[in-house]
């Protein structure tokens, strides 16, 4: 389902203009490709000229060689052979000017290719790095398949006009004006017949303007639901099959597909009823000029050599016509696509480093945050997540975080790793705001592990070395064996060479919990912040993990969120958190003592 955000979206698109702005912003992409693109539009105007040139020939051949015999009852042998001579020799011409066309039609088609494909490219690169360094609060309110579509459909439209644009359209305009020139010098008047269907033509033009612009947005806009609706689907299918709802989500499916069908019948429907019509007129045209220039031949005011170069510079006026059409028709679909890549790209991260900003320094690792008050978003009527949060964590000791569902726990470790800005208070690491310093500078010493146990796909060892690529092979097994995976590792079919597949599908839970902790301890972290880290451990698992955990802790900041009492019950200091707000500190037993909300929790506990 789209959110309010994304529709919103659509309907700002559905009414934007096709801005100059917007193309030049595009075409800017080519710049690093500018030897390529001159040369290719080099290229261009010297192919169009040899294409010009054809008709020049044939005219040439008709008047001067075919002309004079067929004007003559009875030719001697040596005018015959004068005229099989001048055939001859025009007819090798017009090869060779087609074999030209042909060979720098060749190298256009190769530098177009290398310009086009690269400015892709590095529109691709530019939107994968710019995904790569937003907030969480974009992922939060963008369904994951509108993002993929930017970076994926979105660009792929772009091909085209990238591609191929700029050459056709300049040939089609060079051609336009040399066949315009050259049509006017054969005959004026039969030039300005042509005119006829001018009006026609231009009245369709404006209309295909209109509504294909309409209709390309429309169906891009379309295309963007259909694709989110699939990757959510991919993503939950688990889900959805657990509950049975194929039949629901097939038509739910169908009804977008079928909107998207519609859409896509109307875009080619504008475009279809188009260039027929360009078509339907340049036969007009055809026959306006077969039927004035005959006349004009009778009249001698044209030779036969010129009505025939006259009809084919005639098909060469529409061919551009019919070409910037279709041309006109991709860049609508391009600039639908580039609206949407443009607003991916101009959207700011909400967390980012200010201008300046120092790196941290090696941190020791004390904690401390200020009166912290948190909303997801900054609208006055959304809820504060967290209020009025105050506590240090001495560098070095472990603290844990416990409440009910919802009630900040996993709100407070994302202030902390700067995943989003407080809108109150301020969070201090060995008394340095981290909001003054960088933020890579912060996640290098920061260790994660999330409930999510989320792997990539390669080997074992490459998913333990991710957060510290120059780790060496042995200080893994040594991360490992110290924290006591490395029996589990080994269990794998190929132990740290076993490749992992797509979202760690060919190993258990458990065995993804494991190499995410693992992961984390590679790492070697200042802070380790760990969200219900053993939640997928079983009893026997946990109880070899607590010991390893137990001497790691000793030498960094840790912070915890669990529900297990034996995750919790060393921690040096116990926050209690409900509703956004810490109604309870202390030690385990301390808290037990005192009979609020953590006693009741434990006990709870102890009856499940």
């Amino acid at each position: 389902m789209a959110t309010h955000d994304d529709i919103a979206l659509d309907e700002e698109f559905a009414q934007a203009s096709l801005r100059g702005s917007l193309l030049r912003r595009l075409f800017a992409y080519t710049r690093p490709y500018r030897r390529a693109m001159v040369t290719n539009l080099v290229l261009t105007l010297l192919a169009t000229a040899s294409t010009l040139a054809g008709p020049r020939l044939i005219q040439h051949g008709i008047d001067h060689a075919l002309a004079p015999m067929l004007g003559t009852r009875e030719a001697s042998d040596a005018a015959i052979a004068d005229a099989a001579r001048g055939i001859l020799f025009l007819s090798g011409l017009y090869l060779g000017n087609l074999l030209l066309g042909w060979a720098l039609t060749i190298v256009q088609v190769r530098t177009s290719i290398e310009t086009g494909q690269g400015a892709m490219n590095d529109l691709r690169l530019a939107v994968f790095e710019h995904i790569q360094r937003l907030s969480l609060n974009y992922f939060d309110r963008t369904h994951q398949g509108r993002i993929i579509a930017r970076a994926d459909s979105d660009i792929d439209s772009l091909d085209r006009v990238l591609t191929w644009g700029a050459g056709q359209a300049l040939s089609s305009l060079a051609t336009l004006a040399g066949v315009i020139v050259l049509m006017v010098h054969y005959d004026a008047r039969l030039s300005l017949a042509v005119c006829l269907v001018l009006p026609p033509l231009g009245w369709l033009t404006v209309w295909f303007h209109r509504r294909g612009r309409e209709a390309y947005r429309s169906l891009r806009g379309t295309q963007s639901r259909l694709i989110a609706a699939m990757a959510e689907n991919i993503s939950g299918v688990r889900v959805v099959q657990a509950f049975v709802r194929e039949a629901e989500n097939l038509r739910r499916f169908r009804s977008l597909h079928a909107d998207f069908t519609d859409r896509w019948v109307a875009s080619a429907r504008v475009f279809h009823t188009y260039m027929p019509a360009v078509g339907l007129l340049s036969g007009l045209a055809t026959a306006i000029v077969l039927g004035y220039g005959g006349w004009r031949v009778q009249q001698g005011a044209l030779t036969v050599g010129g009505l025939a170069a006259f009809v084919l510079y005639l098909g060469l006026f529409f061919g551009p016509i019919q070409a910037m059409g279709d041309l006109y028709n991709a860049l609508l679909s391009a600039a639908a696509s580039a609206e949407r890549i443009f607003a991916l790209l101009d959207t700011e991260p909400q967390v980012r480093d200010a201008a300046g900003a120092p790196d941290l320094p090696r941190l020791e690792g004390r904690v401390s945050f200020e009166g912290v008050g948190f909303r997801y978003d900054t609208t006055p009527a959304d809820r504060w997540v967290l209020e009025d949060i105050a506590f240090e964590v001495p560098a070095g000791s472990t603290v844990a975080l416990v409440g009910p569902t919802g009630s900040g726990k996993t709100s407070i470790i994302s202030l902390l790793a700067r995943f989003y800005e407080p809108q109150a208070g301020c969070i201090r690491i060995d008394g340095l705001p981290i909001s003054d310093h960088t933020l890579a500078s912060l996640h290098r010493q920061l260790g994660m592990v999330t409930q999510e146990n989320f792997l990539f796909t390669g080997t074992v060892m490459d998913n333990l070395k991710f957060g510290r690529a120059e780790a060496t092979d042995e200080e893994v097994v040594a991360a490992a064996r110290a924290l006591g995976t490395h029996a589990v590792i080994e269990r794998l079919p190929a132990g740290y060479a076993t490749e992992i597949r797509e979202r760690g599908a060919n190993v258990s839970a458990g065995e993804r919990q494991l190499l995410t902790i693992t992961r984390a301890m590679v790492a070697d972290p200042r802070i380790l912040i760990l969200d219900e880290a053993t939640s997928a451990v079983d009893s026997q698992t946990e109880r070899v993990i607590q010991h390893a955990l137990g001497t790691l802790f000793q030498r960094r900041t840790s912070l915890v969120i669990a529900h297990r009492l034996s995750t919790v019950r060393h921690a040096n200091l116990i926050l209690v958190l409900d509703h956004g707000r810490i109604v309870e500190r202390g030690t385990h037993d301390s808290l037990l003592t005192s009979g609020g909300l953590y006693a009741r929790m434990q006990a709870e506990l102890v009856r499940t």
